[in-house]
């Protein structure tokens, strides 16, 4: 490393690699060991510096090095970015497709655990609970149903998921992706049509909330740049005791009632669904 940055010091002091300079020398303490017969060509540096003589050389070549990685990194990124909106926006490179899929899939996976382990720790301690506990009534949701702590600790972790999802997606495919979007469903024409939050908020805060009956909303979809054109349909589940598996809600009521999610949502979206738990994502 001395011989590396030759010529750093003031008087010559780093310019020899026979030295023997050390990172716990400071510049007065190596220049006396390059001087040793002659130690009062240091006079005037003892005292000027307290920096070390690792710290004193190398700051420049460590930033430069980081800066390249960095700059290098932000290019593989951008290139990563525009294979996959390519991808989104024609919708006819199925191997382009494929491996996006791929990669969606292990960004979900991630955000799932992330949240399982997050909220558990959280909230529980990092304990898990029994089927009688999750069951167990903690209060009531805004239409006075009751609300089990399942269905608490279930909506927390989705809402720490979606954090997660956000941030990765948008540099993965910004303005490619949409969270808990509700849309109208036109069962007859097979067509859906995005509704605006303020729209969904009107009806709800007007008494109307009657007229969302037969919308859906995915936990997440990526579309091509037409959030009507879905590439991709993700819902995350969050099983609340280690030993249930994840699986489909059924429709309870309305007019989907008997059915499941994925087929609603397939059948709306002419993409096959996929359910996303901490254990991985299924089809």
């Amino acid at each position: 490393m001395v011989a590396a940055l030759a010529s750093s010091g003031p008087s010559g002091c780093y310019a020899s690699s026979t030295a023997d300079c050390t990172p716990a020398d400071t510049t007065y303490s190596c220049c006396l060991k390059k001087h040793r017969e002659d130690p009062e060509a240091c006079n005037g540096l003892e005292g000027s510096e307290v920096a070390t003589f690792q710290t004193a050389t190398t700051p420049t070549a460590t930033q430069s090095a980081s800066s390249g990685a960095k700059q290098a990194a932000a290019i593989a990124m951008a290139a990563i970015t525009a294979t996959a909106i390519a991808a989104l926006v024609q919708g006819d490179d199925d191997e382009a497709l494929d491996a996006l899929e791929e990669k969606l899939d292990q960004l979900m996976t991630e955000c799932a655990q992330h949240a399982e382990q997050t909220i558990n720790r959280r909230s529980l301690g990092g304990r898990r609970l029994t089927a009688e506990q999750c069951n167990e009534k903690v209060g009531k949701d805004e239409d006075g149903n009751p609300v089990t702590r399942a269905m608490a600790l279930g909506k927390e972790k989705h809402a720490e998921a979606f954090r997660c999802i956000q941030a990765k997606l948008e540099t993965l495919v910004p303005g490619h992706f949409l969270i808990e979007q509700r849309y109208r469903y036109d069962k007859a024409r097979g067509r859906v049509k995005p509704m605006s939050k303020e729209e969904v908020e009107r009806l709800v805060k007007e008494g109307r909330k009657a007229e969302l009956t037969g919308t859906v909303e995915p936990d997440l979809v990526i579309h091509s740049g037409n959030p009507s054109r879905a590439r991709f349909v993700y819902d995350f589940k969050f099983p609340c005791t280690a030993t249930k598996d994840a699986e489909w809600s059924d429709y309870k009521r309305g007019p989907y009632k008997g059915r499941t999610q994925e087929s609603i949502y397939w059948d709306a979206f002419g993409a096959r669904p996929s359910l996303v738990s901490p254990a991985g994502v299924s089809r």
